[in-house]
């Protein structure tokens, strides 16, 4: 009887069983023919931005933009198909201008981060690969540009996930050639005429050492701006001393790598000339600390 039981059971549950069975499997065949369509379109774009190479790093965001765009595109209209193996979405289709309204109204932000990815791209503001400052916060190497938000991973590794829309100010490192600028202040006491000296002795052996990293004049001939002392550009109101100002056009990457060598070899150059760079320092008047003040009419020794 038992056995009857579980038969007729088994019998009447078949139809309806099989009927998920099937509409599972044709849902989980959806989102893997959509991954696969994905992956082979990716692949396609990859392979084009790979042939048509002329401005690497802004062809890679492109490449980057698009395949985001692929990619919610594919998977959307997969979850869909999926979906109408279960129910029918056409309702939900017709009904969905009152519930894009409604919807909206909570995804303003999404769309702020959508339209300023576009313009970020077609402004040309920053590529993949481009050495940014954003906001004044965050400095480092652009790794992905996508629809909704930006990735920069700072020099120390630290990764930023920045929401495309909170972007409003762009610092670029990567733009055209930039203007080294390093400034050195020194102490009143010193001569003016030999840290003059000291400094151009400084800028020759830089741009001995540097000079495939400086711009080169229009003519063929020499440096644009080779590394030169721009002048005594302050008179350091805390008393400190004078402040020299040394400037020097370099090439895309290479503004750090000179602003380091000049200070490091001033440094150097200052030791071995025995002139020194200014520091706080603090001047005591009066009587030294730990000195009692000797009463009045008492003799002092004589000096």
């Amino acid at each position: 009887m038992l056995a009857d039981d579980l038969t007729r059971l088994w019998q009447g549950l078949q139809p309806g069983l099989f009927s998920i069975l099937t509409k599972l499997f044709w849902a989980a065949a959806i989102m893997v023919a959509a991954l696969v369509l994905y992956r082979v379109i990716s692949g396609f774009i990859h392979r084009i931005f790979q042939v048509a190479r002329r401005d690497p790093q802004r062809e890679k965001t492109l490449e980057t933009l698009l395949c985001s765009a692929v990619r919610y595109l594919i998977y959307t209209v997969g979850a869909m198909m999926a979906l109408n193996r279960f129910i029918d979405i056409t309702p939900i289709i017709a009904g969905a201008g009152v519930v894009g309204l409604a919807i909206g109204f909570g995804a303003q932000s999404l769309v702020k981060d959508i339209i300023t990815g576009f313009f970020i791209i077609f402004e040309d503001q920053f590529h993949v690969g481009d050495l940014v400052e954003i906001n004044g916060q965050v400095t480092g190497t652009v790794e992905e540009l996508g629809l909704r938000m930006t990735t920069v991973r700072e020099w120390s590794g630290k990764k930023f996930y920045i929401a495309n829309s909170e972007i409003k100010t762009v610092r670029n490192y990567n733009r055209d050639e930039l203007r080294a600028i390093v400034t050195v202040t020194f102490p009143f006491e010193e001569d003016p005429r030999r840290i003059r000296a000291v400094l151009e002795q400084v800028c020759r052996e830089v741009e001995r050492e540097y000079y495939e990293e400086f711009i080169p004049d229009p003519s063929g001939q020499g440096l644009a701006e080779p590394p030169q002392i721009y002048g005594v550009t302050d008179i350091d109101k805390t008393d400190k001393g004078g402040q020299f100002t040394i400037t020097a056009r370099t090439r895309t990457g290479a503004l750090w790598i000179i602003e380091r060598a000049l200070r490091e070899k001033i440094w150097q150059a200052c030791r071995d000339n025995g002139i020194r760079l200014a520091y706080p320092t603090r001047v005591y008047v009066g009587n030294q600390p730990g000195c009692e003040e000797a009463p009045a009419g008492s003799n002092s020794p004589a000096l």
